[in-house]
């Protein structure tokens, strides 16, 4: 019997979502499905290419933004705009949130922007960066929402001053790895006015991205995790939702785990709102997709479109948003009365996700086929000047250097 063999990472609700209905697509096409998932720490560290080569490769895998990048120069991403003009008339391609497709669009070109080239992966959920909060806390320090980056920080220095540090004032995702610098750093890094390049040159040590710096790491030394190097994401949600800090700037799609009892002691007691702004008054969001690529090494292309069609589409997508796979990639869903009055306890959860998915946020960064290599390093500065091993400006002078080396 034909077979697709599927690939992804633990802890994530999509491919959870694909795990538990497996049994529905094999009913439905005849063709058996190989679900083979592997831990999240490998799979962002984007080194599974011996499960995309060879006899027993993957046919379609879990990717997303600088990890997609990093395959496709490897030669295992297969467009899909050929597919995607013969898939089926209930596919409804068009649904899809159009800033989620184009963003998955690129050259390949290093510098080149994203929105042109082939279509390389199609989204099944998405996240930006919003800022979350505890009401409770906040008033208990007598500080009011922030709006701004300056507000942020000097809100949670109030709110581990008035506790005593019982509750830190922000969380914030920390370890070695790459991402550390992209979701709620990169966020506060572009809304001072910083960049990764600037005329095809690191630009991570200029005045505005050594000020943007500063203010993290002192924020971070005076009220953030007090173990910031090793805060892991998945343990960084949790905690959140356990009452261990008061505001969070990172994935919006944390809200599975806020507004779980199962996983969150405050739900229905946390907050939402756009991120803050910048020094000028600039709020510029970064933008993840997980996305479905499908491997250059497919053994029978037909049947993992097949696959890709099932687990992609409007049914499916939308069942699994009630599993957890946040935030939705399809605008029907959005749409859907079910969908609204799921997330109608939250707040302003739903405005803000939608408002930065449809119109504020964007991928920041700079495409490159080795934007993961360029992240390591600059994390590795991070760290450096957080551990008081470099001065802030020299520390980002280096990485910036060895960046250019690398492009």
């Amino acid at each position: 019997m034909t077979s697709v063999r599927f690939l992804g990472p633990d802890t994530d609700a999509y491919v959870a979502s694909v795990e538990r209905h497996a049994s529905e697509f094999v009913e439905r096409t005849g063709i058996e499905l190989d679900v083979r998932i592997v831990p999240s720490d490998l799979y962002f560290s984007n080194r599974i290419e011996h499960l995309l080569d060879g006899d027993d490769a993957a046919d379609v895998y879990m990717s997303g933004p600088v990890l997609l990048w990093e395959h496709l120069a490897s030669g295992f991403v297969q467009p899909l705009d050929d597919l995607l003009e013969r898939a089926s008339d209930a596919y409804e391609a068009e649904d899809f949130v159009e800033p989620l497709l184009r963003c998955n669009r690129w050259s390949g070109r290093f510098g080149d922007p994203l929105g042109n080239g082939p279509l390389l992966e199609i989204p099944v959920n998405c996240e930006s960066y919003n800022l979350a909060y505890v009401p409770d806390v906040l008033e208990r320090a007598g500080v009011e929402p922030p709006r701004t980056w300056e507000e942020y920080f000097a809100a949670a220095r109030q709110v581990v001053q008035r506790t005593g540090g019982t509750v830190r004032g922000f969380a914030q995702r920390g370890t070695g790895a790459w991402h550390t610098m992209y979701t709620g750093f990169a966020t506060q890094f572009w809304s001072y006015g910083g960049r990764d390049f600037v005329d095809g040159h690191c630009a991570i040590a200029s005045p505005e991205s050594v000020r943007a710096t500063e203010d993290f790491l002192a924020g971070l030394r005076d009220a953030g995790p007090t173990a910031w190097p090793e805060q892991r994401w998945y343990e960084l949600a949790i905690d959140f939702g356990n009452g261990r800090y008061g505001l969070i700037v990172d994935s919006d799609h944390y809200v599975a785990f806020f507004e779980d009892p199962a996983t969150s002691q405050l739900a229905g007691r946390i907050a939402y709102a756009l991120p803050p702004v910048g020094p000028t008054g600039e709020r510029r969001p970064n933008l993840w997709t997980w996305s479905v690529v499908l491997n250059t090494r497919a053994r029978d292309r037909d049947a993992a479109w097949h696959f890709v069609e099932w687990a992609t589409g409007r049914e499916f997508l939308h069942r699994s948003t009630y599993e957890g796979n946040m935030n939705p990639t399809r605008r029907s869903i959005w749409d859907d009365e079910r969908f609204r009055a799921h997330t109608s306890s939250w707040g302003a959860f739903y405005d803000v996700a939608r408002t930065l998915v449809e119109q504020e946020a964007e991928i920041v960064v700079t495409p490159a086929p080795n934007y993961l290599a360029v992240a390591t390093r600059w994390v590795e500065a991070l760290l450096d000047a957080f551990a008081g091993r470099a001065p802030v400006d020299e520390a980002l002078t280096a990485a910036a250097s060895d960046i250019d080396a690398l492009t």
